[in-house]
């Protein structure tokens, strides 16, 4: 009895095995992440400032890039971006963040504490001469040259930035 138990097992075992195989296709959507940590002191030039915060990005596919920005210390956010440049460099605004869509305050004197903005990056939502794609950001955030910057009334140039690369 004992014999024919283990070669149950075995043969579930091989079954196991084998049900990932695939032939090494991917059966859906590549998903990839991205991510920075701001502060102050990654601004150009730094600023001193006790805020901090966080930013993920995440591309399911390539229709959409969903994100989270969270910050914490941070009082009159006015705006929120993300631009092009390398660390250290500063460059073009090519998404809005906040206001959302770059279109409305979404709140007339906003108190950053947790999320900022949480949603969908559309293709409407990228600006900059000429507009790039959802590809292209894509690849300047693999390339880690776009960076998250947040705005407020005290640092109308920056509070905290952070450099986007992919998330380990």
């Amino acid at each position: 009895m004992h014999a024919r138990r283990g070669r149950m097992v075995a043969g579930v075992a091989t079954v196991l095995v084998c049900a990932g195989c695939g032939g090494g296709k991917s059966t859906g959507p590549a998903v990839e992440r991205w991510s920075a940590s701001l502060a102050g002191s990654s601004e150009v030039p730094a600023v001193t400032s006790t805020a901090s915060g966080t930013a993920t990005f995440e591309a399911v596919g390539d229709t959409a890039i969903s994100f989270n920005v969270s910050v914490t210390g941070l009082t009159g956010a006015t705006q929120g971006h993300i631009h092009t440049g390398a660390a250290g460099a500063t460059g073009g605004i090519i998404v809005w963040l906040l206001p959302a869509n770059g279109t409305a305050v979404q709140s007339p004197a906003p108190q950053l504490t947790g999320v900022i903005s949480t949603g969908t990056i559309a293709q409407s939502w990228i600006r900059g001469t000429p507009a790039i794609t959802l590809d292209s950001l894509k690849k300047l955030m693999r390339a880690r040259t776009a960076y998250v910057n947040v705005h407020t009334s005290t640092f109308g140039g920056g509070e905290i930035r952070g450099q986007l690369g992919p998330a380990q």
